[in-house]
């Protein structure tokens, strides 16, 4: 027992007076208890809020399935299959974590559910899934001749090619694992560059072989974003780039004179930059529309 309760069960109740004060000692001390734990209760008390997952895919033909992760890793299904501009509500708390699947299990998204704004309700648009698994990207920035890239077994040396040949400016995706090794060669075997891939699941590494400019993007935006080359021949755009959650930064390995252009979480063209950096410089520009 605490001293305080100690010393009020031995007051002597036979006078009045102390009667009233171990009374109110008695309402002071259970006053105190209380006073300390409503922090606590207050803390355990979980937001419980609505949550719109919307599929807005650009992909008509994918469906999506929501995933709740409980705290253990594993994931049950939340929602029916939920086609293009269909929505489907789910009753949860602030904090918990779902996943975006598409039919295949291959590409997905996290979120994880913050606290609601105006209202009770979160609305969650789905905009794009990721591939499950580490995908490292080989550009070929040499003035001339194409490369081909090979998966090399490290524990018996055996190689085997992972990739078409790459032209000059071109570069080939490879779904891959962390520690893999890769080596990039001419179309006469000579070896140009080995590559240790350190990437995760759905975070895309990127390598050159050649000279290049390596410019990085910061997103300073409270909105995700997304860049693609500009073609400036062509006038086409070619995303570089999965969404860039704020905060978070991106590197782009290009040439000088290349121009970029940065898409907001709504797909709406924001701002063009223009590599400044000569070839082995560094650029660094901050994205804050």
């Amino acid at each position: 027992a605490s001293p305080l309760l100690h010393q009020i069960s031995n007051l002597p109740s036979s006078s009045p007076n102390n009667s009233k004060m171990m009374t109110n000692l008695r309402r002071g001390y259970l006053f105190s208890i209380l006073l300390c734990a409503l922090p606590l209760c207050l803390l355990a008390v979980d937001t419980k809020v609505s949550v719109k997952f919307f599929n807005a895919l650009k992909d008509e033909h994918v469906p999506i399935t929501i995933f709740w992760r409980n705290p253990a890793g594993e994931e049950r299904p939340a929602t029916r299959l939920i086609k293009k501009g269909d929505s489907e509500v789910v009753e949860t708390f602030v904090g918990h974590v779902f996943v975006a699947y598409d039919q295949s299990m291959g590409y997905f998204r996290e979120y994880r559910i913050p606290e609601p704004s105006n209202s009770n309700m979160v609305d969650i648009p789905v905009y794009e899934l990721i591939r499950k698994v580490p995908v490292a990207r080989f550009t070929n920035n040499l003035a001339s001749g194409a490369v081909e890239v090979f998966w090399k077994n490290t524990n018996t040396g055996e190689e085997k090619k992972v990739s078409p040949e790459i032209a000059p400016g071109g570069w080939h995706d490879v779904e891959t694992h962390k520690g893999h090794t890769f080596v990039a060669k001419t179309l006469q075997g000579e070896v140009l560059k080995t590559f240790l891939v350190q990437a995760v699941p759905g975070v895309r590494e990127e390598h050159t072989v050649g000279d290049s400019a390596k410019a990085t993007f910061y997103n300073a935006m409270k909105k995700s974003m997304r860049i693609f080359w500009y073609n400036t021949e062509t006038g086409k755009e070619t995303s570089v780039s999965d969404n860039i959650a704020p905060g978070d930064s991106h590197p782009v390995f290009s040439h000088p004179g290349h121009k970029f252009v940065v898409y907001d979480d709504k797909m709406r063209r924001s701002k063009e930059y223009t590599i400044g950096a000569n070839y082995n410089e560094h650029q660094q520009f901050h994205v804050d529309l």
